[in-house]
């Protein structure tokens, strides 16, 4: 995943755990998902946080550049509520998870990097509002983002170690991500062993 030195003499990591940290990851997303993207109304949010129920079952981070102190992207990991995550409500698995993996798995999800983060980069390393749950229409940004050779500076490979590793210390053998096919092809190509566990939705794309 990158040269960890190279990114961290850059970026600082943080979990969100305070109520002023989760203001400011609400507020990321609120900037990528409502603002640049569109995806979600933002009317909904005159606050200007984006945030919904599962946030209450969620460990937050965040990214921030170390020598302006902006903060540049979020992620969450959702852990399972009530025996079901996030993605169940989207599309229809091909087996029903068991107990044991409910208790060791976690949703990765709500991952952003806000268009500013372009500032911080080469020309044509970061595309504008990458996100995890791009549609099917930027897939031609999600290739230009991922081919991107200094991958170890890239914000949201930050944010997956981060999540990796908060889950080795947390005892998390598996991740749950609703993922477009070309974002899904990148992050395999980065190592991480990915199968499909359910079918096709159309959520923002396929």
């Amino acid at each position: 995943m990158g040269d960890k030195h190279s990114f961290d003499s850059c970026f600082e990591v943080f979990l969100a755990d305070t109520e002023e940290s989760r203001r400011i990851h609400y507020n990321l997303r609120y900037q990528v998902y409502c603002e640049e993207m569109g995806f979600e109304d933002k009317e909904q949010y005159p606050q200007q946080m984006e945030f919904d129920e599962w946030d209450r079952h969620s460990e937050h981070f965040l990214v921030r550049h170390r020598y302006s102190g902006q903060w540049l992207g979020a992620l969450r990991v959702v852990y399972p509520y009530r025996a079901t995550f996030p993605f169940e409500e989207k599309c229809v698995l091909d087996a029903t998870l068991t107990a044991r993996q409910y208790a060791q798995s976690i949703e990765i999800s709500r991952l952003c990097v806000v268009k500013e983060a372009r500032r911080f980069a080469p020309k044509n390393g970061l595309a504008h509002g990458a996100s995890a749950e791009l549609d099917s229409r930027d897939a031609g940004n999600v290739r230009s983002f991922y081919d991107y050779k200094n991958q170890c500076r890239s914000i949201m490979w930050g944010l997956y170690r981060a999540a990796l590793v908060y889950s080795r210390d947390h005892g998390i053998k598996n991740w749950f991500i609703l993922v477009t096919p070309s974002l899904a092809h990148c992050v395999r190509r980065e190592g991480f062993e990915m199968r499909q566990v359910g079918g096709a939705c159309n959520h923002r794309g396929q």
